[in-house]
């Protein structure tokens, strides 16, 4: 009989709550015997990797054991990517270095494995797809060619089909299953990223990125963060190969980081300079293009977005802007008013693109009040009227929520029936896409709407709930 593993440290209720925690994977039978669910572990990066590409930082560590069920397949082409001090990582294991390992193959068979994966592939990995066809989605292109030869890939995958099928169904069993999944493919990251032949850049990225996707979707946002800073470090390396996946994982990446800041007090971890760069990458005709058709923002819009971000967080005063500040915010404005948008005249697309716009204008005016000459009921009903014209249950619909919460967050008691609209657009794309980083952005803003409150990034925290918008 096998021995049950154990995390190293408590999860996230009881420290939260500061009760003692029995530490069982996959899930702690203190809060069971409470009568809770369980919400998991946080994964922890306190490795410092010796020599590579994360010499000097910190690299993915995850506090529980597993098997890995197979042996890693042959890679044909090595890298010089980031290797962690094993010494360093056994210090921190201590003694629980030694459990059992947690075998996720006992619970989880090869055909629900198959089975998980299959669905992934078939009906989640366009979910967001704004393109016309497979040939151009590089979900297709440079991460499902991964699932058979790069582990983490394989149960990352698996993981995220689990958390989606369990937010559409309400099926707990399914969402044990999938932070099971969830731990085991964070702890072959870290056995990739141990291996004496590490594998390649993109291999090391496609996971970390699918990871933190996988955390968003799932609703707590706790290792985000964590796996971003990590992919940053990579993309920051000397030998990067920025256009092997003609620049996907960068521009993935940026906008990802980007993302968060909005909704958070943060600053992004990539600096201006670097977000330009790798917004840069691509052109067509002298005009920057995203690489792919997964982005629903126009890249000009969003290079704004990030300038109205950073001009807001950089400030010295938030409460006082200085002279400074606000001629560059109304200079910022005048730039998002004179945008023109050049590609379909009509159809969701352009309603999709006309909704960014407005949002992002709603974001600067909340930021900074006195660019907000047109009032918000005017961008409200601006917004509302075009997103009314996108069909729900698409993918147009689905990439709506950021603008939407932008303007979700400035409606007021005389705005029932717009509430009403908005809850109902974020549920249907919740029921449809399995993603909770809808419910967290509705919760927060009944929050808002109930407490009769002013939204600012930290009221991310005040309903216990990390918000990411992406």
């Amino acid at each position: 009989m096998s021995q049950v593993g154990h995390h190293a440290t408590a999860c996230k209720g009881c420290r939260r709550r500061g009760r003692k925690c029995d530490r069982t994977l996959p899930a702690c039978l203190s809060c069971q015997r409470r009568g809770v669910e369980c919400e998991g572990y946080i994964t922890r990066w306190p490795g410092v990797a010796a020599r590579g590409k994360l010499a000097g930082k910190s690299i993915p560590v995850c506090d529980s054991s597993a098997n890995t069920p197979k042996p890693r397949p042959k890679r044909a082409k090595r890298g010089n990517i980031p290797v962690s001090s094993r010494d360093a990582i056994e210090r921190e294991l201590g003694h629980n270095s030694n459990d059992s390992r947690l075998n996720v193959m006992a619970w989880i068979g090869d055909d629900e494995l198959e089975s998980l994966i299959k669905h992934y592939v078939q009906d989640l990995s366009s979910i967001f797809y704004l393109g016309t066809g497979p040939s151009d989605n590089p979900m297709f292109r440079y991460v499902l060619p991964l699932i058979d030869t790069v582990p983490p890939i394989r149960y990352a995958i698996a993981a995220s089909a689990s958390c989606h099928l369990a937010v559409r169904t309400s099926d707990k069993e399914l969402e044990k299953k999938s932070l099971y999944l969830r731990v085991h493919a964070t702890h072959l990251l870290r056995e990739m990223l141990r291996d004496p032949c590490p594998a390649t850049d993109q291999s090391i990225l496609a996971s970390m990125l699918m990871l933190a996707q996988l955390d968003m979707c799932s609703g707590d946002c706790l290792e985000f963060e964590t796996h971003l800073k990590a992919a940053v470090v990579i993309i920051r390396g000397h030998d990067y190969d920025h256009a092997s996946n003609r620049h996907y994982f960068e521009q993935r990446l940026a906008w990802l980081d980007m993302m968060a800041s909005t909704t958070s007090p943060r600053l992004p971890n990539l600096s201006t300079t670097e977000l330009k760069a790798a917004l840069g990458r691509c052109s067509n005709h002298g005009r920057r293009q995203w690489s792919y058709d997964v982005f629903p923002c126009p890249i000009d819009l969003f290079e704004i977005l990030g300038d109205i971000t950073m001009l807001s967080k950089t400030q010295l005063d938030v409460t006082s802007p200085s002279q400074e500040t606000m001629e560059e915010a109304h200079r910022i404005k005048c730039r998002l008013a004179a945008w023109e948008w050049l590609g379909e005249t009509s159809g969701p697309r352009k309603h999709m693109v006309e909704v960014w716009c407005l949002g992002i204008m709603a974001y600067l005016g909340r930021l900074f009040p006195s660019t907000n000459s047109s009032g918000a009921a005017d961008l409200t009903s601006q917004i509302l009227y075009h997103a009314r014209l996108i069909p729900p249950a698409s993918p147009w619909s689905y990439s709506l929520l950021w603008p939407i919460f932008q303007i979700g967050v400035t409606l007021g008691n005389e705005a029932l029936e717009e509430r009403a609209w908005v809850e109902k657009r974020l549920n249907i794309a919740l029921e449809a896409v399995g993603c909770r980083h809808f419910s967290n952005a509705l919760e927060t803003l009944r929050f808002v709407w109930d407490n009769d409150v002013q939204y600012d990034p930290l009221t991310a925290s005040m309903n216990g709930r990390i918000i990411m918008l992406a």
